[in-house]
């Protein structure tokens, strides 16, 4: 328990200190002007599987309109953080359920596990971002990716049903890691 309230305040810290850059970084760039910064999502969420929830999460953030691909690829990790986080504590509750059967205990232990190490993994690409280490930005994504894989192949494993709908939420995460990657592949391109 104590490991999950470390990652915890590590998520909340490393979040607070994008947020901070973020903000340095618009206050001392010129933004560009708000056409440039919807041209820019449509190119990248062009590239995605799912342009739908890639158009949606990265709008849904204020600095979208005036990120440049930095900045965007900040928002797309932020937003695929946020579901991890959200998902570990969904996780979490769920443990709390005395009445499931013991296969799902055990599956959602193990997704626990899964989801701590997912929150991690994106919390060391935002760290490789800053440093602009592209070759780990992409390694940790696409492990996190991986990890909350993992938990859905827990629960898949139990062949029935996903009541619970930690493989619906397993999924959600896999596409916005893939639209953080989509950001990262023109990043690496254009070496912001």
């Amino acid at each position: 328990m104590m490991m999950r309230s470390t990652a915890a305040l590590f998520t909340v810290l490393s979040l607070a200190l994008c947020l901070f850059l973020l903000d340095q970084t618009d206050a001392q760039a010129q933004a560009p002007s708000s056409a440039v910064g919807t041209a820019l999502v449509a190119e990248v969420c062009g590239q995605c599987k799912d342009k739908d929830l890639c158009l949606s999460s990265l709008n849904a953030d204020p600095n979208t309109q005036t990120a440049d691909l930095s900045g965007l690829t900040l928002i797309s990790i932020r937003v695929a953080t946020a579901n991890a986080t959200d998902t570990s504590a969904y996780i979490s509750q769920m443990l709390k359920d005395t009445s499931l059967e013991p296969g799902v205990q055990d599956a959602l232990n193990n997704c626990a596990d899964y989801y701590d190490d997912v929150v991690q993994q994106l919390d060391d690409s935002l760290a490789a971002l800053t440093v602009r280490n592209y070759g780990d930005l992409r390694k940790w994504v696409e492990t996190a990716a991986t990890e909350g894989d993992s938990c859905g192949a827990a629960f898949t494993a139990l062949g029935e049903a996903d009541k619970l709908g930690v493989v619906g939420r397993t999924r959600t995460l896999k596409q916005l890691c893939n639209n953080a990657l989509a950001v990262i592949s023109l990043l690496e391109k254009n070496k912001q």
